[in-house]
């Protein structure tokens, strides 16, 4: 199992929600900004050779908790080659979220064992979305934990009957959150105080040192909201722990 030091603040960032594409210009920020808790984003096929290759060049030392966003999106004939590629980042014992529908043979997936993490998806998504479909993957995949994008299952269900299901189904299983707000076009937007306090409802069922990782797009005009997104993210599952 992947480890990190037991603090109190493992609230960060995706690098592609603060700077699309540019993990080294997302990466600097984060280092000037003390930021200790990262998601190396890699979500289109692309990306990923490029940022593997890199990483025994990245000051990456301040991080207190790494992990790994693997591509979202690839057609079956290119996933043993996903999976090779990905071979780095499992033998540095980080986490590896991916998406369920692109699995397309789990036991290729194995071999990354309980650093494997099912992210839980939205509506654009024909699997992974319910307790019922995760448990299908995880049936197939039973070392594997879960990335639980609180986003997607709100998105899903505004009632959070949804996201109850999912968060004590598998609260055991939770090795990463994923926070944000999801518009009607499924876009990562900026929390919003009713999103907040949503999130806030299930702040007892996670364990205080869970890391939390933003994923609202702050790029561009929105870079400025950063450091208030990240108190924000924090407020949302930590207050009154």
């Amino acid at each position: 199992m992947s480890a990190f030091r037991k603090i109190e603040n493992l609230t960060g960032f995706s690098t592609g929600a603060l700077e699309k594409g540019n993990y080294r210009k997302a990466l600097d920020w984060m280092g000037e900004h003390e930021v200790n808790t990262v998601e190396l984003s890699a979500l289109r096929f692309d990306e990923l050779e490029p940022l593997v290759k890199d990483l025994d060049r990245l000051d990456l030392k301040e991080f207190d908790f790494i992990s790994f966003h693997a591509p979202s999106a690839f057609c079956e004939p290119k996933e043993k080659r996903v999976i090779e590629l990905l071979e780095p980042v499992y033998e540095r014992g980080w986490n590896i979220i991916v998406h369920p529908d692109v699995i397309y043979h789990p036991e290729l997936w194995q071999r990354f064992g309980d650093q494997l993490l099912i992210e839980n998806m939205d509506r654009r998504k024909p699997t992974g979305r319910t307790a019922g479909e995760l448990q299908s993957c995880f049936e197939r995949l039973p070392e594997a934990r879960l990335c639980l994008d609180v986003a997607h299952a709100r998105q899903l269900d505004t009632t959070l009957h949804l996201l109850s299901s999912i968060v004590h189904t598998f609260a055991a299983r939770i090795a990463e959150i994923h926070i944000s707000e999801l518009d009607t076009h499924c876009r990562h937007r900026p929390l919003s105080k009713s999103s907040i306090q949503d999130y806030h409802n299930f702040v007892d069922s996670y364990p205080k040192e869970l890391p939390v990782i933003i994923e609202s797009m702050l790029d561009g005009a929105r870079a400025s909201l950063r450091k208030e997104e990240q108190c924000l993210a924090e407020e949302s599952v930590r207050v009154g722990r």
